[in-house]
């Protein structure tokens, strides 16, 4: 097994805790890269063993930019999913009076996850969008009248004040994380199997394709349309289903959608995630 995970960094992100997590029981060592693509990009040409890469978050749902990645990337396989419960802090540098923040900033899913709590305390303060929540604490740290929404972790690698704890929305606040790698994960018996498929512009075209799982008595847990680049009103659909690719009753289904879509992509097959956050 490789010993090298890459994630979304800099160091400090919610990424890095998933990564963190995954790693901890295992003899991994953890590289920060600045952007998503360049996570798949690393996996695909072999500079790390794995990476980790936000997919979902209970509250705003898909991050897109992963999925648009998994349908264009050819090499790069789900090998895993984590989950991760994501609790939100306000910080600021040491010293600051809130009363004088005129800018927070975080990564755009941190500042809609906690936009009611910035609504009512900081109504006149404006929001500013970065690539991620380490980001942006690194700069708050450089600088007066701002704060920053970010973990915990966060706060202590770069000298930040907490403010305030646990500020997001809603208590139950989780993201999924994909585990990726060249290969997905052998048969466990409690997987599931992410699929990308595009299908015939015609009716009853998808409620034929999902005829075909609800068939063969297979659990289709997520089901997601994104727009075809440049082609209005075109669509690719992100399916999960219950069970591994190589499962009889999986394979079948997948032999026959096969036949019937305009193209299937299995995107990888995986291990549940554990629960337990």
């Amino acid at each position: 097994m490789g010993n090298l995970i890459g994630y979304l960094g800099p160091p400090g992100t919610f990424t890095e805790e998933a990564a963190r997590r995954y790693g901890n029981s295992r003899t991994f060592l953890l590289r920060p890269y600045p952007t998503i693509d360049g996570v798949f990009a690393a996996v695909a040409k072999k500079e790390i063993d794995q990476g980790v890469v936000p997919v979902e978050n209970s509250l705003e749902g898909s991050v897109n930019l992963t999925l648009d990645l998994l349908s264009g990337n050819t090499d790069v396989k789900i090998k895993g999913e984590l989950l991760c419960r994501i609790k939100h802090f306000l910080l600021a540098r040491p010293g600051q009076n809130p009363v004088k923040i005129k800018e927070v900033y975080s990564h755009p899913q941190a500042l809609a996850q906690c936009r009611f709590y910035l609504d009512k305390l900081f109504p006149e303060a404006s929001r500013i969008s970065m690539s991620s929540t380490a980001e942006a604490a690194a700069l708050v740290a450089q600088s007066e009248g701002k704060a920053v929404i970010a973990s915990r972790r966060a706060a202590r690698l770069y000298g930040l004040k907490i403010l305030q704890a646990n500020i997001q929305d809603e208590p139950f606040n989780i993201t999924r994380f994909f585990l990726l790698a060249l290969e997905d994960a052998p048969r466990t018996g409690d997987d599931k199997t992410s699929l990308l498929i595009g299908l015939h512009d015609k009716p009853g075209s998808l409620f034929s394709a999902l005829g075909i799982f609800a068939g063969y008595n297979l659990n289709l847990t997520k089901i997601e349309s994104r727009p075809v680049r440049g082609e209005l009103g075109k669509y690719i659909f992100f399916l999960d289903i219950e069970g591994h690719r190589e499962d009889k009753k999986v394979a079948h289904a997948l032999k026959e959608m096969e036949e019937k879509a305009l193209f299937l992509k299995v995107l990888g097959s995986y291990p549940h995630a554990d629960t337990r956050i």
